[in-house]
C-alpha cells in the first residue's frame, strides 16, 4: 500500500509539473491526497503489525515456560522411576532371603556362609528402604513443587493471556479507526467524482 501511495505522489509530482489546465491542477491534488491516505494507511499497517508483535510475545513466552515444564515432568518422571527401582530391588532381596533362611533352616546347626550371606542381604535390604524412603521424599517433593508451579503458572498465564487478548482487540479496533479515518477523509475530499460521475 505504502508503494502505490509513493508512485502516486511520483505521478502527481509529474501532474503538477506538467498541468496546464486548473482542472489538471485539482486532480493533482486529489491524487496527492489519495498518495497521502495511501502512505498514511501503510504507515499505520506497519504500526499494528509492531503493536501484534507485541501482544505475541505472550505466547512466545508461554512456549518457554513450556519447555521447563516438560522438564519438571521429566524430573518427575525420573524420580518415581527411581522409587520403582528400589521398590523392586528389595522385593528381590525379600525374597533371596527368604530362600536363603528357607534353606538354612533345614540344614541343623545352619550354615556360617549362609548365615553371613542372609546378613549381607538384611543390611543390603535396609540400605535400600532407606534410599528408597529418601526417593520417595524427593518424588514427593518434586510432585508438590510441579503443583504448585503449575497452579501458580495457570493464574499467571490466565491474567496474561486476557491482558494479551484485551490489548490485541483494543490496538486492532484503535488501528481500523484510524485507517477508516484516513479513507473516510479522502472519500470527503473527492465526492465530487462521485457527483460528477452520477
Amino acid at each position: 500500500m505504502g508503494e502505490l501511495g509513493l508512485a502516486f505522489v511520483k505521478l502527481t509530482n509529474f501532474e503538477t509539473e506538467e498541468a496546464i489546465l486548473d482542472s489538471q491542477r485539482v486532480r493533482a491534488t486529489d491524487m496527492k491526497n489519495l498518495a497521502t491516505a495511501a502512505v498514511k494507511a501503510s504507515r499505520l499497517y506497519r504500526e499494528l503489525n509492531a503493536q501484534t508483535v507485541k501482544h505475541l510475545d505472550k505466547l512466545h513466552e508461554y512456549l518457554g515456560v513450556m519447555l521447563a515444564a516438560n522438564g519438571a515432568f521429566s524430573d518427575r518422571s525420573s524420580a518415581l522411576l527411581t522409587v520403582q527401582t528400589l521398590s523392586s530391588d528389595l522385593v528381590s532381596l525379600q525374597s533371596r532371603i527368604e530362600k536363603l533362611e528357607a534353606a538354612s533352616s533345614k540344614i541343623f546347626g545352619g550354615d556360617r556362609s549362609r548365615m553371613r550371606k542372609i546378613e549381607d542381604l538384611k543390611e543390603t535390604a535396609r540400605v535400600t528402604e532407606d534410599a528408597k524412603s529418601c526417593a520417595v521424599r524427593e518424588y514427593e517433593r518434586i510432585k508438590d513443587n510441579n503443583r504448585d508451579e503449575l497452579e501458580r503458572f495457570d493464574k499467571e498465564r490466565h491474567i496474561d493471556f486476557m491482558d494479551m487478548l484485551k490489548g490485541f482487540v483494543l490496538n486492532q479496533a484503535g488501528y481500523a479507526e484510524k485507517m477508516a479515518n484516513a479513507w473516510e477523509n479522502l472519500a470527503e475530499e473527492t465526492i465530487r467524482y462521485a457527483r460528477d460521475g452520477s
